[in-house]
């Protein structure tokens, strides 16, 4: 009786790995290994803690090497930093000499270790994050250090346990202490420092540590300063800013249709621990402080020098940019009546060539994608010619194979979705150039799906109704735009504060920290949310595509 109930069951069980959407489905089981041994899990286990546990899991960002690796490499312009077992690493980043310069930015120097007293042999976990900071967490045998970091900035927030010992170790530079602040100058590449505790602290030096109890409170803060001016002056200028903290940062847009702008607002929300100042200092690049919008607060005269420009910085707690979008094309347009040479006769030919072409029956999500897209492609030409008959080839063709893909069945080892939810994912499997494992360049791929998708909606209308839904996952896992989403963290590969996306996913620890390897497929993405949300009326995907279009180009 046991067995006949267990075999009953068995199949409701299988199902519940089945999750329909419409008329797709993904599974919740990983696909079994190909024939060439591929379908591989994503690599790990999220190191999270505090607030983080619990939320969709964020990759393909500037600090995602802590989720999984010792000794991360961090890079927020214009600080180089290391997740070290003994606390953060704070240095500075050089700039390259040309394109061919290889040198690492974060070298083996440690030239200011931060923490507190104590702490050793373990690594940081995630205990939080926001749109463009993070926040890291030092805990072992009773001791807590957390690091709060941020693109564009160049302070870093601290909190530790009430009982623990705030630590400083210098070991490049020359301190002296100016009351509760340490002043550091002439450390790496001759950039200087600052460290703020709160007012009535007192430091005690070490050798070449330095240690304080924060007068009972359980917050400092470390800052490069700005060259520019005397190190001493600059110290005590900042130390207005070294005491409002970043509790949240958060990026909203809007376009505007009848002006075709996008306007885009960054939102810093504040902890001020002491003290009267209640503005946040946050660094623009120059995609940012060139784009202010009408009415935007403006930066003042201080500047850092980083790879991307001048970063200018502004003393505010929220300021807006804005972009002007100027269309894109779905296909390029017939205009052979302007070229004398043109041959309807011969285009023809070429698109005989084509339309027959099958799709590759072992593959991957990226090939496959490529592939797609060029029926896709010309697909459109031949519409244009007025060649219906190769056009309509071509579209079933992908539509036959996109259906493969977008539903699931039980047992499937290709053409298939698969959710994680460790690591909240989406991966399609086969997957290429290990966006499985090191879950990268979800949006390059996923690009190619939509804009196949978009294309089969123009040329068959109603078939969005059907498995649009399935598509729209595509888009959620790569630039979710729902911040109450416990299925897909926020715009998981694009970054609002550098305004483009990142392409490695968990695999960001290199020497020159993460990189956006294709920045013409993040376009191809951003043009396909466009295109989509054209054609299925759903104008928050069109309006976000136009976002990560205009901020990316």
């Amino acid at each position: 009786m046991i067995i006949l109930a267990f075999l009953f069951l068995m199949p409701l069980f299988n199902s519940a790995q089945i999750i329909p959407v419409g008329n797709g489905s993904y599974t919740t089981q990983l696909p079994p290994a190909d024939a060439g041994g591929r379908n591989r899990p994503p690599n790990g286990t999220p190191r999270l803690s505090g607030n983080a546990i619990g939320k969709p899991v964020p990759t393909s960002d500037w600090w995602t090497g802590l989720l999984t690796f010792n000794d991360a490499n961090l890079y927020n312009y214009p600080l180089s930093m290391k997740g070290s077992s003994s606390g953060l690493v704070l240095s500075y980043t050089f700039l390259g000499q040309g394109a061919n310069d290889t040198r690492q930015p974060m070298g083996p120097e440690q030239p200011i270790v931060v923490g507190v007293a104590g702490l050793s042999g373990t690594y940081p976990t995630v205990s939080d994050y926001s749109d463009w900071t993070v926040t890291a967490s030092w805990n072992q045998a009773g001791r807590a250090f957390h690091a709060t970091m941020g693109m564009g900035m160049p302070f870093v927030y601290c909190t530790k346990g009430i009982t623990d010992v705030a630590s400083i170790v210098v070991n490049i530079g020359t301190v002296s202490i100016q009351g509760e602040m340490l002043l550091i100058t002439n450390s790496i590449s001759g950039s200087n420092f600052a460290v703020y505790a709160p007012a009535g602290s007192s430091w005690l030096q070490t050798g070449n540590t330095f240690t304080s109890t924060l007068a009972g409170k359980n917050y400092f803060s470390a800052v490069m300063l700005p060259t520019g001016m005397p190190a001493l002056s600059a110290a005590n200028n900042y130390k207005q800013f070294a005491y409002v903290f970043p509790a949240n940062t958060t990026v909203s847009w809007n376009y505007h249709e009848a002006s075709s702008t996008v306007q885009s607002t960054f939102t810093i929300t504040t902890d001020i621990k002491e003290g009267i100042g209640n503005t946040f200092m946050q660094g623009l690049l120059p995609h940012q402080w060139s784009h202010l919008a009408a009415g935007s607060p403006q930066p003042g005269s201080i500047s850092y020098a980083t790879v991307r420009g001048a970063m200018k910085m502004l003393s505010a707690n929220t300021f807006t940019i804005e972009n002007k979008f100027k269309g894109v094309l779905s296909a390029i347009p017939n205009q052979g009546k302007y070229s004398p040479g043109f041959n309807p006769a011969a285009l023809n030919a070429k698109i005989a060539l084509v339309q027959h072409t099958g799709l590759d029956t072992w593959t991957d999500s990226y090939n496959e994608g490529l592939v797609m897209n060029r029926l896709v492609q010309v697909a459109k030409i031949a519409d244009q010619m007025g060649n219906t008959e190769a056009r309509d080839k071509m579209i079933n063709t992908v539509k036959t194979r996109m259906e493969n893909w977008l539903k699931a069945t039980q047992g499937e080892n290709a053409f298939v979705f698969y959710y994680d939810s460790k690591w909240t994912t989406l991966i399609g499997y086969p997957a290429g150039h290990s966006s499985d494992a090191n879950i990268n360049d979800h949006h390059f791929h996923y690009g190619y799906f939509i804009s196949v998708a978009a294309a089969i909606e123009q040329f068959q209308p109603g078939w969005a109704a059907q498995w649009g839904p399935m598509v729209n996952l595509l888009i959620k896992d790569a630039a979710n735009p729902d911040r109450s989403s416990t299925m897909f963290p926020f715009l998981r590969n694009f970054n609002p504060y550098a305004g483009h996306a990142w392409a490695a996913g968990l695999l960001n620890n290199e020497p020159h920290g993460n990189n956006q390897e294709s920045s013409s497929e993040a376009m191809n993405f951003n043009a396909s949310l466009i295109h989509w949300g054209e054609m299925t009326g759903n104008m928050q995907i069109r309006n976000l595509g136009i976002y990560l279009y205009t901020s990316e180009q």
